[in-house]
């Protein structure tokens, strides 16, 4: 259908009863009206660059974009078009390039600060990875745009890393692989062509870690907690007599504890293993937790509002008081790998000792169809557990710790 077209009309038109009309204005070369059943009104363009095919550009619906502003537009489509210029491919290959521009333009900072935003602030260790950048690459790298980074870059931040004396320089392995994430994210968002990171090597060869605490160093930090107040104390205990780790014990809430079920309900969210995990809890730690006054929702807390943040000073307090500078380096996470060691030294079975300190247990049909809980297993392994350390802190009174028959 071909019409003059007028605001009249445009506007009083009426829809067709179903599908659509194409009303072609007879006053402009190339304008269509289109009316949907619905009422919806909506403009396109017809155009052909010389010697190419026959376009089309929809050009917004009406009364949004007007008949005039409509005409204007095909007039500039159809001039273009006479001329063998195709206008709506040079406005999008121009806009495209001033996007790329921008892009380059945005800062490691810019990009850093994007990247928490939309990936890192959803992840379980948010606030490690957070520090880090903060810490480690805004301040050396933040200023350069990321058409600026280059290869040495990194380099000379993971050097003056490794310079720096840290105590361990897997931490510098930390930094490469927190800002190499970070670019691939911003080379899928077209803010660089490449990302300079993914070509550097590690820079420090890791070897996992072997450390078991013996009996006497186990012995010497639980009596080291006997002069400290909760929360630390508890915190230490609860770590040694579960074999969970740091931040799952200090992130604990109190909706995750049974105490009259016995049980702890670790959320997926909140494990490596990103599973609902329950951990039968022993005598020993039921106590712990008995005594622990609810201060809020957080268990492990000075105010009840934000979990315990005193692991630095309190790892350094610990150290001095039971001498560690005549002993091997020693971590907090260390007590996970003593408490598997010794559960193992009791007889307690290897898939036992794995579900209760919430290791994967490999093949398929482990994953997906055995779907036992094993708490009586875990619990068994757990108290057997928490006995041993009891005969270790304290050999007076008696013991009944349980031996289980070989793996």
């Amino acid at each position: 259908m071909k019409a003059k077209l007028t605001d009249a009309f445009v506007k009083n038109i009426t829809p067709p009863a179903s599908g659509r009309l194409d009303i072609v204005d007879e006053t402009t070369p190339g304008l269509v009206l289109r009316v949907m059943a619905s009422g919806v009104k909506s403009w396109s363009i017809r155009y052909r660059p010389k010697g190419r095919k026959q376009l089309r550009e929809s050009y917004g619906t009406y009364p949004s974009t007007s008949l005039s502003d409509a005409r204007a537009r095909a007039k500039a489509l159809t001039a273009a078009a006479s001329v063998g210029r195709d206008l709506v491919s040079e406005e999008a290959a121009a806009a495209a390039a001033k996007a790329e521009e921008e892009a380059k333009a945005k800062t490691i900072a810019d990009v850093v600060a994007d990247y928490i935003k939309a990936h890192v602030a959803k992840t379980r260790k948010a606030g490690v990875t957070e520090k880090l950048f903060a810490n480690h690459i805004v301040p050396v790298l933040g200023k350069k745009t990321v058409g600026e980074l280059r290869r040495a870059d990194v380099v000379e931040l993971l050097d003056s890393l490794k310079n720096k004396g840290w105590r361990t320089n897997a931490q510098v392995n930390r930094v490469h692989a927190a800002l190499k994430a970070c670019l691939n994210w911003a080379v899928e968002r077209e803010y660089l062509d490449a990302n300079p990171a993914a070509v550097v090597k590690k820079q420090v060869t890791e070897r996992p870690r072997d450390r078991v605490l013996s009996d006497g160093e186990l012995k010497a930090i639980w009596e080291a907690t006997d002069v400290r107040t909760d929360p630390s104390r508890a915190f230490i205990r609860l770590l040694i007599l579960t074999g969970a780790r740091r931040d799952e014990i200090r992130c604990m809430t109190w909706s995750e504890i049974d105490l009259e079920k016995g049980i702890w309900t670790l959320p997926k969210a909140r494990n490596k293993g990103h599973r609902d995990h329950v951990v039968p809890l022993s005598n020993e730690v039921k106590a712990i937790l008995e005594a622990l006054p609810r201060l809020g929702e957080c268990v492990i807390t000075t105010d009840g509002k934000i979990p315990y943040a005193g692991q630095k000073s309190l790892k350094e307090s610990l150290d001095k008081a039971v001498g560690a500078s005549n002993w091997e380096h020693w971590t907090l996470h260390d007590f996970r790998r003593t408490v598997t060691t010794g559960m193992s030294a009791l007889g307690v079975r290897e898939e036992h000792r794995e579900r209760a300190l919430n290791h994967a247990v490999g093949g398929i049909g482990n994953k997906v169809y055995d779907r036992h809980a094993y708490l009586d297993e875990k619990r068994a392994a757990l108290q057997a557990w928490a006995d041993r350390v009891m005969l270790i802190v304290d050999t007076s009174g008696p013991q009944n710790v349980v031996a289980f028959e070989a793996s």
